[in-house]
């Protein structure tokens, strides 16, 4: 099984953000001098032998659901 780091994206200003979600994804940001990780710095994780899963935050509409 390989090591897996999380991620989350969100949309800043129209543009997608990857954003670390985890320690170790934290770790590499920090390696890299930034607070969020592009897509060459994922792929030359992923080269590293890791997976990369994307943690999805819950909507604020998720609050409605099973209310009536």
């Amino acid at each position: 099984m390989k090591p897996t780091i999380l991620v989350t994206t969100r949309t800043v200003y129209g543009n997608a953000v990857i954003y670390p979600a985890c320690d170790q994804s934290r770790i590499f940001a920090q390696l890299a001098g930034t607070k969020t990780l592009t897509l060459q710095a994922l792929q030359k994780i992923k080269a590293l032998g890791y997976e990369i899963s994307e943690k999805l935050d819950p909507s604020p509409l998720d609050a409605l659901k099973g209310t009536a």
